[in-house]
């Protein structure tokens, strides 16, 4: 039997490394250069993405991985529960969010712990690119260097190590990587060991990120690659991975059944064979030319097929020859039929052949399928150099210029990536009429309060797509913040001429509403948001708002109670609802809320002071002279905080003390008498909120 094993020799087809002339025993540099040449392009890697330190989340599904994913912030069991049974962010990649998970409690939301181990997985992955280079390039150090040099710097990589939310790519690859060398140690040796490690470390790939289920299909390639017969045997080896395979793929679709992960456009079959062709060509061209990278590609507008750009006319004819004449080179090589292969099968499930979304094609699903391209590219350039008779110096020198154009031009994309702004500029730059990029820039500046400038951004956005549903909405956010209530409810109502059920515009169009007074039609929005999910926290939240300025203080405290029932952390609806406790006399009730509150907020004056208000109408002086005292510290001019301490004081024997405070009070400007301030010891003191707001979003 280990005879007839299948070996995986230095085929003809696949040179062997370049001869040098011996003058001598060659040092332990020599023998080893290309390791120590791996090591410093593992060191420049390191330092091209090293500013990312520096670097902030973006705005594109950052939030939804990390911010605003409550499933990371803590490893209980319900949380890992979650994460391995339901989707996140529109996908199932339960690995990759337990990766996030860990590095939250490492760090919280501190950005530069997310983008190191991003790094690092990179760096890792460029060594195990070496090494399966090495192993499919019949073990040519020098051919196994190139790839992962190219690998390392490339600059459409850039989007998969410099963004958060593309942790699966980086882990992915990591896994599958790692899953193809095991996979190639047990076609040499025949070790089962080897052959369970691979599919554990496939199933790892495919719990990382979806696109791993192609792995199956690329060990039949390398069969293909190292001459194994195909028989009932070999498929029979296949089977457990195919069985992964398809597990991956169903909970992959189960998870996202009830998800609207994008849109969907329709196409007709000629746009769909022109979209899929063009980018199965333009990742091949951005290969050797890596210029107007985007972070977002978006599909051209047009109104007929004729209206394209002639790139995708062209692409189908060029993907036909391409093919062609990788089937011609089997005559004397398999190693371009891999490669090639390698690179289709990588890339197929990403292709439009389904316009899904709004990019034609995106950086990021480079990652892995480029290895196959680089050993074609590799195989061919050391070949070309032996038919050539060229000297190898020459083509050394030729590898190195590539990787250190490429080296500069991903120096330059790393700080795109630093946050929302300069990741959208770029994209503007590069594409100045796209609706979506000054939306999200117009985004980012309204949640960093520079309204200056979101609203021209997202005025330009509905000027180039006037039924842009998310403009429209943020737009009017804009608007609200700065108060200008009209012009906020006029895009919420165009936003909902729009779609008629958007629940953000309903629920900002009520707060709109009850900043203007107008509690009916506001109370009438927060209920038509409530009807369309009754899980709506903010709704219930916003609702009560109203009715506790109507003055139905009961009913506003059980909407709140309803909202902290979803959303029982919130320590704004705690508060709002020990104010409406504190109006319906409730005082031990809204003394717990205050409490609450100051758990989260224990530098806030105006709390203390309500519940000092609740302490001393139920009776507990010392505690409330206690709560007005740090109310005080924490701010010296405010003349109710010690008008209310000297009441306390009066009802607690201290007059003296209470004739102080009176008289500190009359000096920040209340202008009071003693008996006007203690004439309402004897009907009871009520908290009053007139400034209170809704709950903001």
């Amino acid at each position: 039997m280990k005879a007839n094993r299948p070996a995986v020799p230095l085929r003809k087809n696949v040179p062997a490394k370049p001869q040098f002339q011996k003058t001598g025993e060659p040092g332990f540099f020599l023998k080893n250069k290309e390791l120590f040449l791996l090591t410093l392009v593992l060191i420049i890697t390191f330092f091209i993405y090293f500013p990312a330190r520096h670097h902030q989340f973006t705005n594109w599904d950052d939030s939804g991985y990390v911010a605003d994913n409550p499933y990371i912030k803590a490893l209980t069991p319900a949380n890992i529960g979650h994460i391995f049974t339901k989707p996140i962010a529109s996908n199932y990649h339960p690995l990759t969010i337990l990766s996030l998970a860990l590095n939250y409690q490492v760090a919280g939301e501190e950005p530069f712990s997310y983008f190191l181990v991003n790094i690092l997985l990179h760096l890792c992955n460029i060594v195990l690119v070496f090494w399966f280079a090495f192993l499919i390039l019949g073990r040519n150090r020098p051919l196994a260097l190139f790839v992962a040099a190219i690998f390392a710097v490339h600059p459409m990589h850039v989007e998969s190590v410099a963004w958060i939310s593309e942790r699966k790519d980086v882990l992915y690859a990591f896994f599958f990587l790692s899953s193809l060398i095991a996979w190639l140690g047990y076609v040499d040796k025949r070790k089962w060991t080897l052959y369970l490690f691979s599919l554990v470390l496939f199933l790892f790939a495919g719990l990382s990120k979806p696109s791993a289920v192609v792995l199956p299909l690329i060990l039949f390639l390398a069969d293909f690659l190292y001459k194994r017969k195909l028989n009932l045997a070999l498929i029979a080896e296949k089977i457990p991975f195919f069985v992964l395979s398809a597990w991956i793929g169903i909970a992959t679709i189960y998870a996202q059944l009830n998800e609207t992960v994008v849109s969907i456009r329709n196409y007709n079959l000629v746009q769909q064979i022109l979209f899929a062709s063009y980018g199965f060509f333009i990742y091949i061209l951005k290969l050797f030319v890596p210029t107007g990278l985007s972070a977002l590609h978006p599909v051209p507008v047009f109104n007929t097929s004729l209206d394209l750009p002639v790139t995708y006319f062209a692409a189908p004819f060029i993907v036909v020859v391409l093919t062609g004449l990788i089937l011609w080179s089997l005559k004397s090589t398999r190693i371009l039929f891999f490669g090639f292969i390698f690179y289709f099968l990588n890339v197929v499930l990403t292709l439009q052949f389904m316009q899904v979304g709004s990019a034609v094609f995106s950086e990021r699903y480079t990652y892995v399928s480029y290895i196959g391209l680089l050993i074609c590219l590799a195989w061919l350039m050391n070949r070309a150099s032996e038919r050539s008779r060229v000297n190898i110096g020459w083509m050394y020198a030729i590898m190195v210029f590539f990787f250190g154009i490429n080296t500069l031009v991903a120096a330059e994309r790393v700080p795109v990536w630093k946050n929302s702004e300069t990741l959208w500029t770029d994209v503007i730059a590069k594409y100045p009429g796209n609706d979506g990029a000054y939306n999200s820039r117009g985004w980012y500046y309204l949640t960093e309060k520079m309204y200056d400038k979101a609203v021209p951004d997202l005025t330009r956005a509905i000027e180039i797509n006037p039924r842009y549903l998310f403009a429209c909405y943020n737009r009017g956010n804009a608007w609200r913040k700065q108060n200008l209530y009209r012009l906020a409810i006029a895009d919420f109502n165009r936003a909902l001429a729009i779609d008629s059920n958007y629940i953000l515009a309903i629920s900002d169009r009520g707060s709109a509403l009850f900043a203007l007074g107008i509690l009916d039609s506001a109370l009438a929005d927060f209920n038509r948001a409530l009807k369309l999910d009754p899980a709506y926290a903010i709704g219930f939240a916003n609702r009560a708002s109203v009715l506790y300025r109507m003055g139905k203080y009961s009913e506003a405290a059980a909407d709140y109670s309803h909202a902290l029932a979803i959303n029982p952390g919130d320590a704004e609806t705690h508060l709002n609802r020990g104010v409406a406790y504190s109006s319906m006399g409730k005082w031990d009730l809204a003394i717990n809320d205050y409490t609450f509150m100051l758990k989260s907020s224990a530098d806030n004056p105006s709390v203390y002071g309500w519940r000092g208000i609740a302490y001393r109408n139920s009776g507990a002086l010392q505690p409330a002279i206690k709560d007005f005292t740090e109310g005080i510290r924490l701010n010296n001019a405010d003349p109710m905080m010690f008008l209310n301490r000297s009441m306390a004081y009066e009802l607690a024997g201290m007059h003296q003390q209470a004739l102080d405070d009176i008289a500190t009070a009359n000096k920040l400007g209340a202008n009071l008498t003693e008996k006007e301030v203690f004439s309402s010891l004897k009907q009871g003191s009520k908290q009053t909120d007139e400034g209170k707001k809704t709950k903001k979003q």
